[in-house]
């Protein structure tokens, strides 16, 4: 039969409660806060572009908020499926 002994000198390791380490915990909020950054302007440029098509050439010529729409319209895509200029195959 061998016997157990613990030192009670030993260096002790406190125990934490949690899935995680502290140091983990805070890689993880690092790379969802550069995943985030990076999808912010991974994103930007499609939504400009969709925001522009809503617009019509006179607003998008005029010195206002370019992120805002102030008179929707769909004329771009109307003359963009209409006309044979941008798919002319021939």
């Amino acid at each position: 039969m061998s016997t157990v002994t613990i030192d009670k000198a030993a260096p002790t390791r406190n125990v934490k409660y949690g899935s995680m380490s502290r140091d983990r915990t805070w890689a993880l909020r690092w790379s969802y806060f550069f995943l985030t950054l990076f999808a912010v302007f991974s994103l930007l440029p499609p939504i400009y572009m969709l925001i522009t098509s809503l617009k019509g050439s006179a607003e998008i010529s005029a010195a206002t908020n370019p992120w805002w729409v102030f008179h929707p319209t769909l004329e771009n895509y109307a003359g963009l499926l209409t006309s044979n200029q941008f798919c002319d195959f021939s």
